[in-house]
C-alpha cells in the first residue's frame, strides 16, 4: 500500500489559529519536545490545527467512553503520514482457509493474554506499513507460548524482508505471512534478525518458531472470544481512521467503517467497564493510546475488527533456532551457475563453449567438448563474438562493451551480459594479439 507524498505547506493558507490552538499546540510541544523551524513549524502547526478539528467530531459521535486528545503523539502527523503506519492491504481473501473449531463453554466476564504472559511488550513499527508484520508476529508469539509455555520474540523485519507475497513497508495481510511462514521454514527471533523499519534483502538467518498453516475464525464475536481463549492472540483486521488521537477508554465511534480495513493489530484480551470491550495490542509504541494498546467495544464488530480473523496453527518453538543452512552444493562441475529463460540459442552457444548450465539445458548434454571443442553454430552468437573482439581490439573496456553489445541484443538473448563474459574471457588475448600483429 503506498502513501501518497506529504501534504505541501502551500495547503495551510488558512485562517490565523487561535489563541487556544497555539496554547494547545505549545502544550503538545512540551510534552514530546518537539522544536520546529521556520515553514516546518507552519506545517506542523497545520497539520494540528486538522487533527483539532478531527478531535471535535470525532468526540462528538463517541458512542462509547473514548477520549480523543491533541496530546497524543501524532497530534502534529499528516493523514498522508498516519497512513505510513498502517499498511494492512484492502484486497484478499481468507474464504480458503480452515475454519478453527472453537469450544462450546461459558466464558468468564474477563479474559487478558497480557496479564498471562502470552505478549510481549508493545512494539513499534515506526513510519513504515508494516503492521501486518507486527500482527503475525504477535499471533506466532502468542499461540506459540499456549502452546510450549515459552512467550520468544520473533523478528518483524524477516517477515517484511522474506515474505515476497507481501510488500514490507508497503502493505501485507497476516494470512499470507502465516502462509510463507509455514511454507518456509518459520520466523527468525528479534535477536538474530532487529528491526530496521524500512526494506531491506532478505537474509538466511535460522527460524525460532515454525507453524503449519493458519485457520480463520468465525465473525461472531462470542466464537471469537472463544478462539482466543483456546488459540491466543489472534491476528485481525480494522478501520484505524479515528486512532490517531486516541488516548483511552472504549471506542465505539460510527466514524469507524466495518469494511474499509487499512491496519493490522491483535485482540489480546476482553472485558467489561460500563461497556464490554476488547483489548486490542498495537504497534505504535507504547506512547500511544492505553500504554500501547486500545478498547474496542464487543459485540457490533466495532473498527470492522470481526471480518478478518485468524491464528497460526501447529505453532513449535526450537530449544534453539534452527541452524542457517548451508548454501546448496553445485548440482553439476561447471563455473556456469545461471540457467537460459529460453533454451534454444542459449544452450547452444553455452555447448559450443564447454559451458554447462547446471542441467537447465538437458539432463544429458552433448560431449561438452571432452574430445575437442564443438563448432560454433551460426546464429546470432556469431554476430555478438564479432562486435566482443573489436572492442577488445579497440580498447574499449568490458563493462562498457558489454553495456553497447546488450543494449543491441539484449531484447533477442535473455542472458547476454552473461554471453559477453564468457566471450571477453575466450577473446580476449586471441583478439588483443591480432590488434598488435
Amino acid at each position: 500500500m503506498k502513501t501518497a507524498v506529504f501534504s505541501c505547506v502551500a495547503s495551510f493558507a488558512v485562517a490565523a489559529p487561535s489563541p487556544d490552538v497555539l496554547a494547545k499546540f505549545h502544550e503538545f510541544r512540551s510534552k514530546w519536545g518537539h522544536t520546529y523551524v521556520g515553514t516546518e513549524y507552519q506545517r506542523r502547526l497545520g497539520h494540528f490545527q486538522q487533527t483539532l478539528e478531527k478531535i471535535e467530531k470525532l468526540q462528538s459521535e463517541e458512542v462509547g467512553t473514548a477520549i480523543y486528545s491533541h496530546l497524543g503523539p501524532f497530534a502534529d502527523l499528516s493523514q498522508d503520514e498516519m497512513a505510513q503506519r498502517l499498511g494492512l492491504f484492502q484486497t484478499g481473501s481468507v474464504d480458503e482457509a480452515p475454519v478453527a473449531e472453537v469450544p462450546n463453554v461459558v466464558l468468564g466476564d474477563s479474559f487478558d493474554w497480557v496479564s498471562k504472559g502470552a505478549v510481549n511488550p508493545v512494539k513499534n513499527q515506526g513510519q513504515c506499513g508494516s503492521c501486518w508484520s507486527f500482527s503475525t508476529a504477535c499471533n506466532l508469539e502468542g499461540t506459540g507460548f499456549v502452546s510450549t509455555g515459552r512467550l520468544v520474540s520473533l523478528s518483524e523485519q524477516n517477515i517484511m524482508d522474506c515474505d515476497k507475497t507481501c510488500y514490507s513497508c508497503n502493505g501485507g495481510l497476516p494470512s499470507l505471512a502465516l502462509t510463507w511462514s509455514s511454507k518456509n521454514g518459520g520466523v527468525a527471533s528479534e535477536a538474530d534478525y532487529p528491526y530496521k523499519a524500512h526494506d531491506e534483502s532478505c537474509r538466511n538467518v535460522g527460524k525460532l518458531t515454525h507453524n503449519t498453516g493458519y485457520s480463520k475464525v468465525s465473525q461472531n464475536e462470542d466464537q471469537i472470544a472463544q478462539a482466543l481463549v483456546k488459540y491466543g492472540p489472534l491476528s485481525i483486521g480494522v478501520d484505524a481512521t479515528p486512532f490517531q488521537s486516541y488516548t483511552g477508554g472504549v471506542m465505539q465511534n460510527p466514524s469507524c467503517s466495518k469494511t474499509k480495513l487499512d491496519h493490522a493489530v491483535n485482540i489480546v484480551g476482553y472485558g467489561s467497564a460500563s461497556v464490554k470491550y476488547w483489548k486490542i495490542r498495537n504497534s505504535w509504541s507504547a506512547s500511544w493510546g492505553e500504554a500501547g494498546y486500545i478498547r474496542l467495544a464487543r459485540g457490533d464488530c466495532t473498527c470492522g475488527l470481526c471480518t478478518t480473523v485468524v491464528t497460526a496453527t501447529g505453532v513449535t518453538i526450537s530449544d534453539s533456532p534452527s541452524p542457517t543452512p548451508p548454501a546448496p552444493p553445485p548440482t553439476c562441475q561447471d563455473s556456469v551457475s545461471f540457467c537460459p529463460s529460453t533454451a534454444n540459442w542459449e544452450c547452444n552457444f553455452l555447448a559450443s563453449e564447454c559451458q554447462k548450465s547446471c542441467g537447465c539445458c538437458g539432463s544429458n548434454p552433448p560431449s561438452y567438448c571432452s574430445s575437442s571443442k564443438l563448432e560454433t553454430p551460426q546464429s546470432i552468437f556469431d554476430e555478438i563474438k564479432k562486435l566482443v573482439c573489436q572492442y577488445i581490439a579497440n580498447g574499449v573496456a568490458e563493462a562498457e562493451a558489454e553495456k553497447l553489445i546488450c543494449a543491441q541484443f539484449s531484447s533477442e538473448v535473455a542472458i547476454c551480459d552473461e554471453i559477453v563474459k564468457i566471450l571477453w574471457s575466450e577473446l580476449e588475448q586471441q583478439c588483443s594479439s591480432a590488434v598488435n600483429v
